[in-house]
């Protein structure tokens, strides 16, 4: 969103955030012709490497990305042998092959980076299993019905303790969808207040996959019972190309990847393949329509402002009228504005305050602006 004044050119910036699916596997390889898990299609196991390789992505944006996890393969005590659905093997499930030292090295790893991998909720094997069939997927069913709540709460508890046991940081905030199968606009009987009860305060799906009983707020934001919904639309390369071309077609502000997208087969060689993806990004968060936001929480404001908000430029003035934002759940109060502009300007504001002011070599001045409190308007002019 972009507007014009004085020989200035102003943007409300659509945030970029990077979400990653399908992390936590072990084994690779796509199960799915006998019953197994999908998994990521990645032809060999997984290695602690494949983890260095996402935090280095992370820091070379400053972004705390999101890794989606699934947890069965991180199941130390074979817990998952009592929660109905979650395994194609039942009550015979054995998780021996994937129990090893890799594990604490890489549960060790992720909490020495949570500052810039965060856990999100993808799953504990990603399907549902009935009566021994795989079915897609594990909290929905292909027409987006939910599972029952007994179940999706068994889910929920079992992830909660794989995670436990493997000491890694508290339950997610974020949940992105297994399979895009997800459903919202039910109130009270929805998935949204089964998953505001475990803390969760976010989730990231395709509204048009999902079922929908009654429309979104917005086209691509919406929300119930406290958490919120933000569309992510089609991821831009499939689920299991490895080492995959950076591509994008910059549309919503989630950039949905896979991780074997982001792995070379020789684990030595995934740097290579994140910088590609890194250099792609930063190259248009250089740009006044786009900004890197540096964690979940700061994309969810700027999306809500950059769907919902009116940047109105008057009078010498820039006007930004917060009010429609006090109903967005999870709203951090703060907006990010891009103003290409000469040189040594000085900025006043009335009704907020300018949290930084940040300027690149090509002119572009990135502002942080917070409304005080009680003020609903912020006006900024030179």
């Amino acid at each position: 969103m972009q507007g014009a004044m004085n020989n200035l050119v102003v943007s409300l910036p659509m945030p970029i955030f990077l979400v990653v699916e399908d992390v936590g596997w072990w084994q690779g390889t796509d199960g799915s012709a006998n019953n197994e898990p999908y998994r990521n299609g990645f032809t060999r196991r997984h290695c602690p490497d494949d983890y260095r390789a996402l935090a280095r992505l992370a820091k070379r944006l400053k972004m705390r990305i999101a890794l989606g996890m699934v947890l069965g393969e991180w199941d130390r005590d074979n817990i998952l042998k009592d929660v109905a659905g979650a395994t194609w093997l039942g009550d015979s499930w054995n998780n021996r092959i994937n129990q090893g030292p890799w594990l604490d090295e890489a549960a060790e790893f992720l909490c020495e980076h949570q500052d810039w991998l965060e856990i999100a909720c993808h799953g504990l094997c990603h399907e549902f299993w009935r009566n021994g069939r795989m079915e897609r997927s594990e909290f929905h069913d292909l027409s987006g019905r939910m599972r029952p709540r007994d179940i999706v709460k068994e889910h929920l508890d079992a992830f909660a303790k794989i995670l436990a046991r493997n000491n890694l940081p508290g339950f997610p905030r974020l949940f992105l969808p297994p399979a895009l199968h997800h459903s919202f606009g039910n109130g009270r009987d929805s998935i949204q207040a089964i998953l505001q009860e475990y803390g969760i305060r976010y989730v990231v799906t395709v509204f048009s996959r999902a079922r929908r009983y009654s429309e979104p707020l917005h086209e691509k934001i919406t929300w119930e019972c406290g958490v919120g919904l933000l569309e992510r639309g089609l991821a831009p390369v499939s689920w299991h190309e490895a080492a995959a071309r950076p591509v994008w077609d910059f549309q919503n502000p989630i950039l949905p990847l896979h991780w074997s997208n982001l792995l070379h087969h020789d684990p030595g060689k995934n740097f290579v393949i994140v910088d590609g993806w890194a250099e792609m990004l930063e190259s248009k968060a250089s740009t006044m329509a786009y900004m890197l936001a540096a964690d979940f929480a700061s994309c969810w404001s700027q999306a809500a402002a950059y769907h919902l908000v009116e940047l109105i430029t008057v009078d010498r003035k820039i006007i930004i009228d917060l009010s429609i934002l006090e109903m967005v759940p999870g709203y951090n109060g703060s907006i990010f504005l891009k103003i290409q502009c000469p040189p040594d300007f000085t900025w006043q504001c009335r009704g907020g305050q300018i949290i930084s002011l940040r300027s690149d070599p090509s002119g572009i001045e990135t502002v942080h602006l917070c409304p005080l409190r009680g003020q609903q308007r912020i006006e900024i002019w030179r």
